[in-house]
């Protein structure tokens, strides 16, 4: 069984613990309770036949990846970045969490490691809102996420979709790491047997 450690990280407030308890015991409670430090949720997913077991680390929004959180951070294969779509500006703040992950955390290869945006608290949002799925999509995707979507703890709204595709991200970058790793290992190993090759060739023309 493959596991994996996906961060859920954003501003205070803005829905990260409400997210994992609907993406983990499908519940959702209207009170409000601040992360001290890091909670953890464990969710089993299926897909392509596989169960994957994903580990949530819920980070506390109040510092950036400042001081403890860096080390909650190592070996992080995913991440959630969580943002208040009810709260002007807040989609910025979604993006200078990615950088502060960028500079952080990367991946075997040195990439980033995929992340999600998750628009947040859609529930919230007045009739006459104009904001879409498709609008978050495109917003994540100029902004180098690996998908956006528009999202609430409180209904489930992509929710789970939007650890599914994160999820699938990492395993296409880990499957693309692996087959990189192999096809250097093959190379190498014909590196060294191609002088032993041009030797015994060498000999064979003396005779």
């Amino acid at each position: 069984m493959s596991f994996y450690k996906v961060l859920v990280i954003g501003d205070v407030g803005v829905g990260k613990t409400s997210m994992v308890n609907r993406i983990v015991y499908n519940t959702f409670s209207e009170k409000y309770k601040a992360t001290i430090g890091c909670e953890f949720g464990l969710k089993i997913i299926e897909i392509n036949g596989e169960s994957i077991r994903i580990q949530l680390w819920d980070l506390a929004g109040q510092d950036r990846l400042g001081g403890i959180s860096r080390l909650y951070c190592r070996d992080a294969n995913g991440a959630i970045v969580v943002n208040d779509v009810t709260r002007e500006g807040n989609l910025k703040q979604a993006c200078a969490w990615k950088t502060s992950v960028d500079e952080n955390v990367c991946m075997a290869d040195g990439t980033p490691i995929p992340m999600v945006l998750c628009a947040n608290k859609s529930d919230m949002l007045p009739p006459e809102s104009s904001m879409s799925d498709e609008e978050i999509e495109r917003f994540a995707l100029e902004n180098k996420f690996s998908a956006g979507f528009l999202t609430s703890s409180k209904t489930g709204q992509n929710t789970n979709e939007a650890l599914l595709k994160l999820v699938e991200k990492i395993m296409a970058k880990h499957k693309k790491n692996v087959e990189s790793t192999e096809d250097t290992v093959r190379k190498q190993a014909a590196r060294k047997l191609e002088p032993k090759t041009q030797a015994n060739a060498g000999k064979k023309s003396c005779c």
